[in-house]
């Protein structure tokens, strides 16, 4: 008798053993779900909203279409720069590579050695979205006054100007700032705490040396012997 009750009560410790495991499973998958719940809102949210820079970079632009109409499109800014008696010398205009190499390398390096030095002061945040700002602010101003002077085809112009050195540019203006875009205070501790490791960190500051070095220099190759070319051809259209 007794052995069947200490056989009775194995089975059913057993029973709720099993049931306290499937009740602990179910908890954790509910915990599992909650979390990749909550990780998907956050990813939701984070491809919603826009990102800062472009939400200051399409402010400036806003701004700066707002002060044309505000001038009553009488900006002489871009308009007088680009006329259209200037634009038919540029038709047949013959550029002088090594003039034009030296004035661009001098004129990129300290607009590149500025931007250093904004990025290591103390408001280095502060001048990076107010840079970014300000380039939407001219972007806006120089489209809506080619456009006012020059129909739709203004805005092939204007890009015209920036293609394709300006994207080398840009890409270096981000890298330069990198240490603001960071939206996760979570990563960028963790990351930071990795730098501590200074052999970790002289090897990132030369990839990082080595990479804007190369973007500088593919962005002046193109900007003197590609943009030219390119303005060139769009010019034949006016």
């Amino acid at each position: 008798m007794n052995r069947f009750n200490t056989e009775a009560l194995a089975e059913e410790s057993a029973v709720r053993s099993t049931v306290a495991e499937q009740n602990a499973g179910q908890g954790a998958g509910r915990d599992a779900q909650q979390d990749a719940y909550i990780d998907y809102r956050k990813l939701h949210y984070k491809n919603t909203i826009p990102d800062n820079r472009i939400l200051v970079f399409l402010t400036g632009f806003c701004v700066g279409m707002i002060f044309f109409y505000l001038t009553g499109g009488k900006n002489a800014g871009v308009g007088s720069l680009l006329d259209s008696e200037q634009l038919t010398l540029m038709q047949n205009f013959e550029v002088n590579r090594l003039g034009l190499l030296e004035y661009v390398v001098s004129l990129r390096f300290r607009q590149l050695i500025l931007g250093v030095i904004c990025s290591l002061s103390s408001v280095g945040a502060l001048l990076a979205y107010s840079i970014m700002g300000w380039c939407g602010f001219e972007l806006g101003l120089m489209i809506f006054s080619l456009v006012y002077q020059y129909g739709m085809k203004g805005i092939l112009l204007t890009f015209s100007m920036f293609l394709p050195h300006g994207i080398f540019y840009g890409i270096i203006f981000l890298i330069i700032f990198r240490k603001y875009w960071g939206s996760n205070k979570k990563c960028c501790h963790n990351e930071e705490t990795i730098k501590k490791e200074r052999r970790h960190q002289k090897i990132e500051a030369v990839k990082i040396f080595v990479l804007v070095l190369l973007f500088f220099c593919v962005g002046i190759l193109c900007e003197v012997y590609i943009n030219p070319e390119i303005m060139r051809k769009v010019v034949l259209l006016f």
